[in-house]
């Protein structure tokens, strides 16, 4: 987890930096503008942590956490420029400690041009020796009612699309992937058998395997329902796949919980969006054992092919 040195002269040095930077200046001339890029500058020796989906919802609870509490620089992703910018806004408002540590990007992962875009201004935007990022998070997703096509478009074609163009940003031996998965999930792999269990369960699956699983699932939608439990079980799927094959990463899934969100709305949930970020920070943060594995919204260790409620004994199965 990122730490801040602490030294008997900080509050001078860090006094001195602000007033360096132009924190305390802001008339808004071109002299201005130049503090503003070197405080912006400044804040680049924090690791960065791009969220999708950041504007709202757990998303946007998650960026604010990130930045306020655990010392990262957040790209704060939103499909909508406008809904990003009054995310970003807010929640300096509410958090000024976020002001200079959050930063809009303009990215729709259901978009091949969107995402290649928004991975060049991640690039263009590190000014340092070190990798552009620290950490994807992919919590962009869509829930219920909508088509199998629809739903696999953004909640497990996203994540690829964003992994695809983000993770050659991370530092190799450091970098982290958090993929924002579901109970759904588990609970879709314990209705199912055959063919599409084994696949959805096994630790050497392939991309190939996935793909083709999702076709013969578009080919016939009864077999991929619910569409929502059936594209978070393939994402549990190909988190084990992608840390299979980056194994100098750490690259895992969680599920944030029965939240309050524009997903569950109508549907009973009451705890805030606030209470879901806790298994995503975990897997930014701890020291973890192992890779690839999915973990339920009490940040503990969960099995791929049946619900484990938040308190249960974690699972400890391959």
């Amino acid at each position: 987890m990122p730490q801040t040195r602490k030294t008997l002269f900080g509050p001078f040095w860090v006094l001195l930096a602000m007033l360096a930077a132009g924190i305390f200046w802001r008339s808004g001339s071109m002299l201005g503008s130049r503090a503003s890029a070197r405080s912006v500058a400044a804040m680049a020796a924090l690791p960065r942590v791009l969220v999708t989906g950041g504007n709202k919802g757990i998303g946007r609870a998650l960026c604010k956490q990130l930045a306020a509490n655990h010392g990262f620089h957040v790209f704060l992703g939103s499909r909508d420029k406008g809904r990003g910018e009054e995310a970003v806004a807010s929640i300096i408002n509410e958090a000024p400690l976020c002001d200079g540590r959050l930063g809009l990007i303009v990215l729709d992962a259901a978009s091949d041009s969107s995402v290649a875009a928004a991975a060049q201004e991640v690039t263009a935007s590190n000014s340092g020796d070190t990798p552009p990022l620290h950490a994807i998070v992919n919590n962009a997703g869509v829930g219920f009612g909508l088509s199998l096509e629809a739903t696999l478009a953004v909640n497990l074609f996203g994540p690829k699309r964003v992994c695809d163009a983000f993770i050659p940003l991370l530092c190799p031996k450091a970098g982290r992937v958090v993929n924002t998965a579901s109970a759904s999930g588990p609970m879709f792999v314990a209705a199912c058998s055959g063919m599409q269990r084994d696949v959805l369960v096994n630790p050497a699956v392939t991309w190939e395997e996935i793909e083709t699983l999702t076709q013969k699932a578009l080919a016939s939608p009864s077999t991929a329902d619910p569409p929502y439990g059936f594209s978070k079980a393939c994402l549990n799927a190909y988190t084990m796949f992608l840390a299979r094959t980056h194994p100098t990463l750490s690259i895992n899934s969680v599920t944030p919980g029965f939240i309050d969100t524009d997903i569950t709305r109508g549907m009973g949930a009451t705890k805030p969006p606030e209470e879901g970020t806790k298994a995503a920070i975990y897997c930014l943060t701890a020291e973890l054992e192992g890779n690839g594995r999915y973990y339920g919204s009490d940040a503990v260790r969960s099995p791929l092919d049946r619900y484990r409620g938040p308190g249960d004994p974690p699972y400890v199965g391959p």
